[in-house]
């Protein structure tokens, strides 16, 4: 039987060898490179064939800034996206704003200036209510009434033309049966020739029923209020005419006609005093000032 013995093996290249023996080859490297031109070409040929490492090792990295890069560049684009779209978004619900407060003030801009050519009697109002129906309703309802001097009977216009006639004034508003309602009859004139006719409302539409076929009318032209009543003024526009036919068998026209007045789109008007009220308004004004001059 016989007993191995091991002992310890002693490495010559410990860390602070390695370390001597790498600082001792790097200065001689040094002196070589500084003495000797064969070094360099070394150098350079070593560089060569260590270069495709080097782009090999380099390659990750710059996939990783890539990557990196255009997830950045993604979350940017999007957030900017959703910045943009809520900035158009809100500055479409501006531009619609303005739109339609430009076609308000112009409305009220418009009807101030039919205040001013001679309807100084008139009163503004503003469309509160369109019925149940906005699109079929033949009535509307304004935030004027009997406190406002409103009465029934009134006529009622906007920028555009006769709207209707006030049926039912309360104490703080008023309901406007339009031209298109059935109870509804203007007498007009053919703005262009001056011929006398009846205008008719109902089913949402107008009817032009008793015009003569031998009397001069044609596409495009324009029927006014005739002032042969005590309700709407001479010379307001009611409607267009959009198509003239011969009714087979009658002697009167079939007449298409449009409403001059935007009857479901205005939001402010101008009620009318009828004639009597008008007058009885006038009379109170001068009245006083006669009797003044006939006092002694």
């Amino acid at each position: 039987m016989s007993n191995h013995f091991s002992f310890p093996r002693r490495t010559f290249l410990t860390p602070a060898n390695k370390l001597i023996v790498l600082a001792v080859l790097s200065v001689l490297l040094l002196v070589l490179d500084n003495h000797y031109s064969g070094v360099s070409k070394g150098k350079k040929y070593a560089a060569l064939v260590l270069y495709p490492m080097q782009w090999v090792s380099n390659k990750p990295v710059r996939l990783y800034e890539y990557i990196n890069s255009l997830f950045q560049a993604q979350d940017y684009l999007l957030n900017e996206n959703k910045r943009l779209t809520s900035e158009n978004a809100r500055l479409k619900m501006e531009a619609r704003q303005i739109s339609l407060q430009s076609r308000e003030l112009s409305e009220l801009k418009t009807l101030a200036q039919l205040q001013e050519l001679g309807l100084n009697s008139s009163t503004t109002a503003e469309v509160v209510s369109s019925g149940e129906d906005p699109l079929a309703s033949d009535h509307l309802i304004i935030n004027k009434g009997s406190q406002a001097g409103v009465v029934t009977g009134d006529a009622v216009v906007d920028e555009n033309g006769l709207m209707g006639q006030i049926t039912e004034s309360q104490h703080l508003s008023s309901k406007i049966s339009l031209i298109t309602d059935n109870h509804i009859v203007i007498p007009v004139m053919v703005e262009r020739t001056g011929v006398r006719t009846l205008v008719y409302g109902g089913g949402g539409t107008l009817s032009l029923r008793y015009f003569p076929t031998d009397a001069d009318l044609q596409p495009d032209d324009v029927l006014l209020t005739s002032g042969l009543d005590s309700v709407y003024p001479v010379g307001i526009p009611v409607a267009r005419v959009m198509q003239t036919s011969r009714n087979a068998g009658t002697p009167y026209y079939k007449v298409v006609l449009q409403p001059s007045a935007a009857l479901h789109a205005s939001k402010y008007v101008l009620v009318l005093p009828q004639k009597e009220q008008a007058v009885g308004i006038a009379s109170d004004v001068v009245v006083p000032n006669s009797s003044a001059s006939s006092a002694p």
